[in-house]
């Protein structure tokens, strides 16, 4: 994987009304139906009977009509720009009707997970879970992702780098939302930095940006051959983040409109396109664009693991930065990934909503066994009755249900008194698990 410049394209003598259609075959779909890149372009010109040259032009100059500049400077000089594809526009819609007016993924529900506020809160610090693991995965982290929930849902010190990295995710996640009346700032930055790597890295190397003589240069994973980027140099980055942060802070409405998931998306570009710290940047963009898109009133997004979708096809990603570098910073490539990677994450959403209810309903069969027993009691026995081996503690379910440890406490004490569950002590802690005879009771009701 490398950086290829496309051809230069020059549009003084540019044939506005060129051909739109192959001549070979005049129903093949034209060339700007998707936004390709020029490593794909070159290879299907061919098929629409141009050559790869002309073909370029042709599409760049469809794309002219529709370009934004933003107000960053690539490393070259020229001002980064995006165009308002219909493409993008197309999954703009998708995902914000999925997120404010219909489909599973609805964020104000009157039925099912999102209607139960018990529920809610149990799905949103799992995805918090989720979301800390997966972006720590993405770096590296000497871990599991169920290893890396079960240790934040035990409440344990972390054994491991690793494991520290997922709980300095996890700290952090929880860090932004408490920021979100906050303007985005370069202390903020490196105090989020320093925070993603707290107790992973040398101190030297946290709440600071990189200086001179600390070259970072980024390379395609499992590779040696050339870094596929170079960032601006150290001397640059105060000014080039202040622009950035200033960009962060405009109010964007009006006949300025930028919708805020293609602001988002271009804020986690551009950090890891600066590359401001000697490590922790995609950690740092990440936890930035999930800032920005809560911000801006997409609650729903404490209710995605967006790092899975990531971490999951690593080679889509590495290449949406290459294609907007080696395309003179077309930003639109990034932003189309990153608004894919969007819709992606709510249709996992829509399938754990569903596997949710699934759950709610079972649980809901347990009321019958007490009027008395609440939401979080009834999924606990449910859970156990599926996983009857696993270890409860007031801990894991207080971390797990974002309540108090003396409601935990009260919680489980209840069900060891009506006999669905027992007690006992391990290293001074008072462990329970599912009685014996659960099945039994449960079948009776």
């Amino acid at each position: 994987m490398h950086l290829e410049r496309p051809p230069q394209v020059s549009f003084s003598d540019f044939d506005w009304f060129g051909p739109r259609q192959s001549q070979a075959n005049p129903n093949h779909r034209p060339l700007w139906t998707e936004y390709r890149a020029w490593h794909q372009v070159k290879h299907i010109a061919k098929e629409v009977g141009m050559t790869p040259a002309a073909a370029w032009q042709l599409l760049k100059g469809n794309r002219f009509t529709l370009q934004r500049d933003v107000p960053l400077r690539t490393i070259e000089g020229p001002e980064f720009f995006y165009t308002a594809t219909p493409l993008a526009e197309s999954l703009l819609r998708r995902i914000d009707r999925a997120v404010g007016g219909g489909g599973p993924a609805a964020f104000e529900s009157e039925k099912g997970v999102f209607a139960d506020p018990h529920a809610r809160q149990k799905l949103r610090i799992r995805t918090l879970m989720d979301e800390a693991a997966e972006s720590s995965l993405i770096e590296g982290a000497a871990t599991t992702r169920k290893d890396a929930v079960e240790m934040l849902r035990a409440g344990r010190a972390p054994k491991t780098e690793g494991e520290m990295m997922v709980r300095n995710n996890f700290e952090a996640m929880q860090w932004i939302k408490q920021r979100l009346d906050k303007q985005l700032s370069v202390s903020m930055l490196l105090e989020l930095q320093s925070m993603l790597t707290s107790r992973t890295n040398p101190e030297r190397e946290r709440g600071r940006l990189r200086e001179q003589g600390e070259p970072v240069k980024v390379w395609a994973v499992g590779t040696d051959e050339q870094p596929i980027h170079e960032p601006p140099a150290a001397s640059l980055l105060p000014q080039r983040l202040t622009a950035l942060c200033a960009y962060a802070n405009t109010d964007h409405e009006g006949n300025e409109f930028v919708h805020p998931l293609i602001k988002a998306a271009i804020l986690h570009f551009m950090i890891g396109y600066e590359h401001p710290f000697v490590d922790g940047n995609g950690r740092t963009a990440r936890a930035v664009f999930y800032w920005y898109a809560l911000r801006h009133g997409y609650g729903i997004f404490e209710y995605l693991a967006i790092s899975e979708i990531i971490r999951k096809g690593p080679t889509r990603y590495v290449q949406a930065y290459l294609d907007t570098e080696s395309d003179d910073g077309d930003l639109t490539y990034f932003i189309l990934y990153k608004l894919y990677v969007i819709e992606q994450s709510l249709r996992r959403l829509d399938e754990q909503i569903q596997a949710e209810d699934e759950k709610i309903k079972r649980a809901e069969k347990l009321l019958r066994l007490s009027g008395d027993f609440n939401l979080r009691q009834r999924l606990i026995l449910e859970h156990a009755l599926r996983y009857p081996v696993t270890i409860y503690t007031a801990k894991s379910h207080s971390n797990s249900n974002g309540i108090s440890l003396p409601t935990a406490r009260k919680d489980l004490d209840q069900l060891v008194e009506m006999k669905y569950m027992i007690a006992s002590v391990r290293d001074k802690e008072t462990t329970y698990h599912a009685s014996p005879q659960l099945p039994k009771k449960l079948a009776k009701v």
